[in-house]
C-alpha cells in the first residue's frame, strides 16, 4: 500500500509540474518529471559474475624482482556492474603471466574488488598479467597492458639456446647462444655488459678445432661452427665472460655432450618393429642404422652401405638381410613364423659392431590348420589296459603356433587307434590345448594313436605306442664275410616268437646286397645292418644297434705263369686274390726256393731258384700271409 501511495503522490506531482511549466507542452513536462521520478527509484541488485575487469591497472614498467605498484580487479556482471554483495562479491581472483611471477598472486575480492599489492615479476621482458576468477566458472578473464621489465645488473652467463647433447668429431655443432643475465636469468640487453665477450671452453679431454669466442649483441652471443677435434661421452661446455671488469660473473655450464668419432661403432633400431603381429604375416616396415658410438647414424662413407642381418630366438622368414642406404637398412619383408614373445637382434655382417636388440614383439597365432601332440604319449607301455601318462594335443596354425585364443582354442579333440582304447578318448581344448589323463590302450602291439579335431576339419596328427613287455636286447652276431660269398646273418638276444627282419643302414661301402638274411658284397669294405625282432602277443619289437659287417677278398692262388727250370733261377707270376704284405712262398720239394719281390693283391712276382738234380714234374707252392692264412697252387718243374 505504501508503494501505491508513493505512486499516487508521484502522479499528482507530475500534474502539478506540468501546470507550472507554462512554456513547455504538457506531454513534455510529464516526461521530464517522469525521468526525475525514475532517478529517485531504488537501484536493482547486480547479476551473476560474468567477467573480471582491471579497476586499477598494473604499471606499464617495472624492474625485475621489484614489487609492482598496487592494482585491483573488479568482479562484474554482464552489465559491467560491480558485484558488491552476494554471490561473486568475495570470489578469489588469480593473476598469471607468461613471465615468471612471485609474491601473492591470488586474492579474495572484498565487495567485488580484489586488490594486489605484493606481486613481483622476476623474469621476462614484455609481460601481460591475466586476471581470472577461480571461484566461479565461465567468468571472462582480463588481460593487462604490456609491462616492460628492466633487468637488474648483470651477474652471470646463461645459455639461451643450449648446445647439443651429442656431437661428432670433425662435424660442426648446431648454432647455440649464451647471454649476459641478471640474477633472475633476464638477458641484459643494454648497458656496458650487453656487449661483453663470451668464451666457450670444453672440459678436460675435449678440444675444439679453434677458439670459440663471441661478442654479445643486446646481451646475446651466437656461436656457429664450433667443431670438436677430440672428445668423450661427457664433454661439458663452460661459457664465461672475458670482458675487463666482468670476469666475476657466474659461468654457464652445459649438459654433457656425447662426442663420437666419425667411424661405425654400433647398429641401432631407428624405427622399432611393431609391438604385436600375427604369426606368418609380414611385419610393418622398420629400420636399422649403422651408427657412431653416440647413436648418430652414419649417412655417408665407411659403414653407410653395410649389410644388416636379423636373427631371433623365434623362427624368422622372408628377407632378413638388407644393404643399408645412407646408413639405414629398411626391412619390409620380415615374417615371424613361430614364437609368442620375440625380439629381433640386428648385426652388421660387413664389420664387427655392437649389435642392437629390438623391443618385444608379441606374436599371435594364425588361423587353426592342424593338430599336434605337444606332450606326446609314451613310446612304450609294458602292460595293456593301464592308464597312459598324461599327454596333450594342441590346435595349431600352419607354422605350428598353438592357437591360444579365438577360433579353435576351445575345440573338441578325439583320440582313435588301430588298437582298442579305453577310458576318456575326447577332450575339450583350453587355450588351444586338450589334456588326456584317463586313456588306456587295451591291446598289445604297435598301436597308432590318431588325434582328430571334432569341431572343424584340421590336419590330424599321429603317435605310435608299443604296448607289451620289452624283449632282451638284440645284437647282430655275424660280422665278417668274404667278397663273392653270401653271408647268412644271425642275431643274439631277443625274446618271444616274433620273426627277425634285416635292414641295410647308412654307411655301407662294399656294394652291399641284402635279401632276407643273405648279405653279399661286390668289393672289400663294410656293410651296415640292423636287425628287428618283431613283437608277439607278449613282447614288443626290439631293434639292434647298427652293426658293421666287414667283407674281405678271399685268399686264393689260381695258377703260376712262367717257366721254372731245374738248375736255374727264373721269375714267375702267381695269379690269385687276397694277397697282402708280400707273403712267404714255400715249395713241397727240397732244392726249390721262392722269394716274393712284388705284391699287387691279385698277383705275386716271385723269383724261383732250383738246384740241379731236383726231380722234374708237378709240384706245389704254399703262400702264407702274415696273419697265418695260407693257400696253395701247383707248378710244373722242367
Amino acid at each position: 500500500m505504501k508503494n501505491s501511495l508513493n505512486r499516487n503522490r508521484g502522479h499528482r506531482s507530475l500534474r502539478s509540474t506540468a501546470r507550472s511549466l507554462g512554456t513547455i507542452g504538457a506531454t513534455s513536462a510529464l516526461m521530464v518529471a517522469g525521468l526525475a521520478f525514475l532517478a529517485v527509484s531504488p537501484a536493482s541488485a547486480a547479476g551473476a559474475p560474468s567477467k573480471v575487469v582491471y579497476n586499477v591497472a598494473p604499471p606499464t614498467s617495472t624492474t625485475a624482482g621489484s614489487v609492482l605498484a598496487s592494482f585491483s580487479v573488479n568482479v562484474e556482471d554482464n552489465t559491467s556492474t560491480v558485484i558488491t554483495t552476494g554471490a561473486g562479491s568475495t570470489d578469489t581472483v588469480s593473476i598469471t603471466s607468461s613471465c615468471t611471477l612471485t609474491g601473492t598472486t591470488s586474492a579474495a575480492a572484498v565487495a567485488g574488488v580484489a586488490t594486489f599489492n605484493a606481486v613481483t615479476i622476476t623474469t621476462g621482458s614484455t609481460c601481460t598479467l591475466v586476471a581470472s576468477d577461480t571461484t566461479t566458472s565461465g567468468v571472462t578473464t582480463a588481460t593487462s597492458a604490456a609491462i616492460t621489465v628492466t633487468p637488474l645488473a648483470a651477474t652471470k652467463i646463461g645459455y639461451t639456446t643450449v648446445p647439443p647433447t651429442s656431437a661428432t668429431v670433425g662435424v660442426a655443432l648446431p648454432t647455440f647462444r649464451a647471454a649476459v643475465e641478471d640474477t633472475y636469468g633476464n638477458v641484459v640487453t643494454s648497458g656496458g655488459a650487453s656487449t661483453d665477450t663470451i668464451l666457450i671452453t670444453p672440459s678436460a679431454g675435449c678440444t675444439f678445432s679453434a677458439t670459440v669466442s663471441g661478442a654479445a649483441t643486446a646481451g646475446v652471443a651466437t656461436f656457429t661452427g664450433a667443431t670438436f677435434t677430440a672428445g668423450t661421452s661427457s664433454c661439458v661446455l663452460s661459457a664465461t665472460d672475458t670482458s675487463v671488469g666482468d670476469t666475476g660473473f657466474t659461468a654457464a655450464v652445459s649438459a654433457a655432450v656425447n662426442v663420437a668419432t666419425n667411424t661405425p661403432a654400433e647398429v641401432g633400431f631407428t624405427t622399432q618393429p611393431a609391438s604385436a603381429v600375427t604369426a606368418g604375416t609380414v611385419l610393418p616396415s622398420f629400420g636399422v642404422s649403422v651408427e657412431e658410438s653416440n647413436g648418430i647414424p652414419i649417412t655417408a662413407g665407411t659403414g653407410s652401405t653395410d649389410i644388416i642381418t636379423l636373427t631371433s630366438a623365434c623362427a624368422l622368414a622372408g628377407t632378413t638381410s638388407v644393404t643399408a642406404v645412407a646408413g639405414v637398412a629398411t626391412f619390409t619383408a620380415v615374417t615371424i613364423k613361430t614364437g609368442s614373445s620375440c625380439q629381433l637382434v640386428a648385426t652388421d655382417s660387413s664389420r664387427t659392431l655392437a649389435v642392437a636388440t629390438s623391443t618385444v614383439i608379441l606374436v599371435a597365432a594364425g588361423a587353426p590348420t592342424q593338430l599336434a601332440f605337444t606332450t606326446a604319449p609314451p613310446a612304450t607301455e609294458t602292460t595293456a589296459s593301464t592308464i597312459l601318462p598324461t599327454f596333450k594335443v594342441s590346435v595349431e596354425d600352419v607354422n605350428a603356433n598353438p592357437v591360444t585364443a579365438g577360433t579353435g582354442s576351445t575345440d573338441t579333440i578325439t583320440i582313435t587307434s588301430n588298437c582298442t582304447l579305453g577310458g576318456t578318448t575326447t577332450g575339450v581344448a583350453a587355450a588351444g590345448t586338450a589334456t588326456f589323463s584317463a586313456l588306456s590302450i587295451n591291446a598289445t602291439g604297435t598301436c597308432v594313436l590318431t588325434a582328430t579335431d571334432s569341431s572343424r576339419t584340421l590336419t590330424t596328427t599321429t603317435h605310435t605306442t608299443l604296448v607289451g613287455t620289452p624283449q632282451a636286447s638284440v645284437t647282430v652276431r655275424t660280422l665278417k664275410g668274404l667278397v663273392g660269398t653270401t653271408l647268412r646273418l644271425a642275431i643274439s638276444g631277443g625274446t618271444g616268437t616274433g620273426p627277425v627282419t634285416w635292414t641295410l643302414a647308412a654307411g655301407s661301402s662294399a656294394g652291399c646286397t641284402l635279401s632276407g638274411n643273405a648279405l653279399s658284397a661286390r668289393r672289400a669294405g663294410t656293410c651296415s645292418v640292423t636287425a628287428t625282432k618283431a613283437g608277439d602277443t607278449t613282447y614288443i619289437l626290439a631293434t639292434s644297434p647298427a652293426a658293421t659287417v666287414s667283407f674281405v677278398v678271399p685268399l686264393k692262388a689260381t695258377r703260376v705263369a712262367g717257366a721254372i727250370v731245374v738248375g736255374r733261377t727264373t721269375t714267375v707270376t702267381i695269379v690269385g686274390s687276397g694277397f697282402s704284405g708280400r707273403p712267404r712262398v714255400i715249395s713241397n720239394v727240397a732244392g726249390v726256393t721262392a722269394r716274393v719281390t712284388r705284391d699287387s693283391g691279385r698277383t705275386l712276382t716271385v723269383v724261383v731258384s732250383v738246384s740241379g738234380g731236383v726231380k722234374t714234374g708237378v709240384h706245389t707252392f704254399t703262400i702264407i700271409l702274415a696273419n697265418g692264412k695260407r693257400t696253395a697252387v701247383r707248378f710244373s718243374l722242367t
